[in-house]
Parts: structure tokens; sequence; C-alpha cells
């Protein structure tokens, strides 16, 4: 049997099993699709445990809303079942079986509703302090200029970096950015975004920085300098790219993620998404470890 790496866990198991718990949410609460039936989904539960248990051994990551719900359920489940390591076929059914009993009963409930509500709501109030914050900072500059890039990994290794290596490589950039003797830059606004890319099975790091145009009306050394940073926070094997640059919107990550960014567009397109909604499709990271933020928006240096 082929090895299951961290990287299988992130890009594949987790995006299919949120899917999954989100597809029998809607079955049981709102009838989507056929009748719910216990013995389909006990089949395609059991059919992948071996991937999916082994996001759970461990209190090293965090998860998105239907993930958190499932761990609840599975680690109560071995629990009651005294199953310390699935070893068989016997205890696979019984397991799952139990696990699917809990859900059924916190998707039926009232209290699920509103904590799908409540999450919502502090999302969106999350993102209209981003917005309310820019535009505090900007509102008597009239003349701004953008630094807006993508801080990826090169091609040949893009694919081995795991969000626990992309948390530690955005930390020592973050400290070194924050310093005027590595970044000599005094910016208005600083906004970024943490995108995973299904079809590249990589993550990739958005970033935008706002300035006074009348200060900054070159910022070529500042480009640079990000460069710099970046490579030496990843060890050498990242790589960014100008996405003011026009050549650069020929590049696969670039126009994979989008034709044309805009940093407070993207603030905006935030407010658009339900954050307990799934999409195999999603760019959204699905777990992450403590300290992890998927997107910020800042004035000044407070990064």
């Amino acid at each position: 049997m082929q090895s299951i790496t961290v990287t299988h866990l992130e890009h594949h198991t987790a995006p299919r099993l949120e899917h999954d718990i989100h597809t029998l949410f809607l079955n049981i609460r709102y009838q989507h699709g056929d009748k719910y039936d216990i013995d389909y989904w006990l089949h395609r539960l059991s059919g992948y445990i071996q991937e999916w248990s082994l996001l759970f051994i461990t209190n090293e990551f965090y998860f998105g809303f239907w993930l958190e719900i499932f761990m609840g359920c599975y680690r109560a489940s071995k629990f009651e079942l005294n199953i310390l390591g699935v070893k068989d076929e016997a205890q696979v059914q019984n397991l799952v079986s139990l696990i699917l009993i809990k859900l059924e009963k916190i998707f039926q409930g009232a209290e699920i509703l509103e904590e799908i509500k409540r999450k919502n709501e502090k999302h969106l109030k999350q993102i209209e302090r981003y917005q309310k914050e820019y535009d505090q900072v900007t509102e008597y500059c009239f003349d701004l200029n953008k630094i807006n890039v993508v801080c990826a990994y090169q091609s040949d290794t893009a694919c081995h970096i795991s969000i626990l290596d992309m948390n530690k490589h955005i930390q020592i950039f973050n400290k070194h950015l924050k310093l005027k003797k590595y970044f000599p830059m005094q910016y208005l606004y600083w906004y970024r975004r943490v995108v995973r890319i299904p079809e590249k099975n990589q993550y990739v790091m958005v970033l935008s920085l706002t300035v006074n145009a009348r200060i900054y009306t070159d910022t070529s050394f500042y480009l640079d300098r990000l460069k710099e940073l970046w490579q030496f926070a990843t060890g050498y094997e990242g790589i960014v790219i100008d996405l003011l640059d026009g050549d650069s919107q020929s590049h696969e990550l670039v126009s994979q993620i989008f034709t044309e960014f805009d940093d407070q567009d993207d603030v905006t397109s935030l407010l658009e998404r339900d954050v307990v909604n799934t999409d195999e499709s999603s760019k959204s990271v699905r777990i992450w470890p403590i300290g992890f933020k998927h997107f910020i928006g800042t004035s000044g240096k407070n990064i």
C-alpha cells in the first residue's frame, strides 16, 4: 500500500470528507438527493476510513465547520466503543455506524442552524472591519500605489509543501517584513490571503501592499526586497510573481487564481462566501495549524 502523505490528506482526503459530510447534512436535513440511506453512507465513509482517520490522530490541525463536527463524533464513538485502532471490518462497521447515528441527531437539531448563522455573521463582521480600516487609512490619500504579488513555490517542490510548512514560511516572512532594516517601507494597508489550488495540489499566498504614491513613486526596489524575503523564508524554494507585470498574466498560477487582482475586490468577494459551504473545486484551505490565518488585512505594520 502506498504511503499517505500529509499533502495528500490536505488536498484530497480533507476536501473529499468535508464535501461528503456537508452533502450528508443536506441529505438528512433537507432531503437533498435520494432519501437518506444509512447503508449507503456507511459504505461510502467506510471506503476510505484508513485515509480520513489519519486527519484526526493528532491535535496539530484545526478544521472547518463540517470536519470539526465529524471529528467530535468520531472521537466520541471510538471512546464509547473502546476502539484504539481500527483493525478489522467489524470494527469499521460499528464505528462508522455510531458516527452516523450521532451525525443524524446533530443534523436534525435546531442548534446546528444557529451555529451556521453565527459563523457566517462572524465572518461578515470580520470582512466589514477590514474594509472599514482600509477606508479610514486611505480616506485622505488620493494618490495610491499598489504592490500586488503571488508568493508561491518552485514547480518541482510546490506539491510537497504542506500547510504546516507554509505557515512556518509565512511566520518567518512576516517577522522580517515588520523590520525596517529588512523592509524600509511605511505602507498604508497590508492584505494577504492563502489560496489552495486544487488543480495543482499546492498553496500560494496573495499579498497586496497599499502605499502613498507621492512617497513611493517607484516600488521596484521594494518588490525586489519582497522577493528576497520570501526566498529566504522558504529556504530558497519560493518564487514571487508580480501581478502588475503584464507578462505575469500568462503564468499558469496566475491564470488559475484570477484574471485580474485587486485587494479590495478580493475582500469584497469574501462577503459572498458561506463559510460552511463546500465545493470540491474551492480554493479555501481545508485544514490548518495553530496560529494560521486564512486571510488578514491591517493598517500600518501590525501584521
